[in-house]
């Protein structure tokens, strides 16, 4: 038991900081360790977990999107209209997908099929999307229809809604890493875009691939998010990208592409929401949840450039095998 919790924490180094903290948490606010308390975090934690398990495959490209928040509240206007105007439910949520996959896919169009990086395109895009979204709402609060706030408060077998929603989407993001040619493609991408090239992946395919489907889970994290708050508020998304981008670095997923999983993504996720909690709990500025953040980002990139330096020091030879390894 000990060797395979060891195993455990060895291939999630993340999994013993959320613990430690929720039992420091716990002894030092009784409240904290209330069942209510808990579900609260878990279902707060669920559309972060959602959005950064598309970042994931984002990052993991070697690229970034800074455009997920913009894309949420547009994707949210665009629920607001469709549920305002008397649609069925179920008609809102695939429209909302469908609009999530198209942001994605103008997304990953630019960055594969330009030499732009995809910080620049993605930047342009979060000012176009977040611009759409308040056209959309005329910027004002608008709250949804009750038909559409179910699975915000909706609870399965004890479980509320947005916590089962977030472990489908995770555990899909681990099937597709880890037992699909699209997964594997994505790593070898990220891990060297040139050897990827050669070994004959389709390179710009699996670009807007992974941008699509951040489009999609963000459009879905949007759908999670406003049922829970029952509006949509001219603020929604604003500032996400960050905190999206910290829990997907702080799992454990490198900057540089190639490396990362969802699980550890899922946990950076906890991790950031129980930081969050306690800091109310604590009384403390609301800005410190902002150092915190910028500290994690700040040390994921001296890492990244410095795993960088080494790289360009010390290149490593693209494998002759890699068309062997992934198929």
């Amino acid at each position: 038991m000990s060797a395979r919790l060891w195993a455990a924490v060895r291939r999630e180094p993340l999994l013993p900081v959320l613990v430690v903290l929720l039992i420091g948490l716990s002894l030092a606010y009784h409240e904290f360790a209330t069942v209510a308390n808990v579900r609260n975090i878990a279902v707060q934690a669920s559309p972060l977990i959602v959005a950064a398990v598309g970042m994931t495959f984002v990052i993991m490209t070697g690229g970034i999107d800074l455009s997920v928040g913009s894309m949420l509240f547009l994707a949210a206007a665009i629920e607001t209209g469709g549920g305002l105007a008397g649609r069925p439910a179920a008609v809102v949520f695939a429209v909302v997908a469908v609009a999530g996959v198209a942001m994605g896919l103008l997304n990953g169009l630019a960055v594969a099929l330009t030499r732009v990086p995809a910080l620049v395109v993605t930047l342009a895009t979060m000012q176009v999307f977040r611009g759409a979204g308040g056209h959309v709402t005329g910027q004002q609060n608008i709250d949804l229809p009750a038909g559409l706030r179910g699975i915000g408060t909706a609870v399965v077998l004890g479980v509320p809604v947005p916590v089962l929603l977030a472990a489908t989407v995770a555990l899909a993001g681990v099937f597709v890493f880890g037992r699909t040619t699209f997964g594997r493609y994505v790593q070898a991408v990220g891990s060297s875009p040139e050897a990827a090239a050669n070994a004959g992946l389709p390179v710009r395919g699996v670009l807007v691939g992974a941008y699509a489907v951040a489009g999609l889970l963000a459009a879905v994290a949007s759908l999670a998010q406003t049922a829970r708050l029952g509006a949509v508020q001219p603020s929604i998304g604003q500032g996400y990208e960050l905190t999206v981008i910290t829990a997907v670095v702080l799992g454990g997923t490198t900057l540089l592409g190639g490396r990362g999983s969802i699980g550890g993504t899922v946990l950076g996720a906890l991790v950031l929401t129980t930081v969050q909690t306690g800091l109310v709990f604590s009384g403390a500025s609301p800005y410190v949840f902002d150092i915190v953040r910028g500290g994690v980002l700040l040390a994921a990139v001296l890492a990244a450039g410095a795993r960088w330096t080494r790289r360009r020091r010390s290149p490593a030879p693209p494998s002759p095998n890699v068309a062997l390894e992934l198929s």
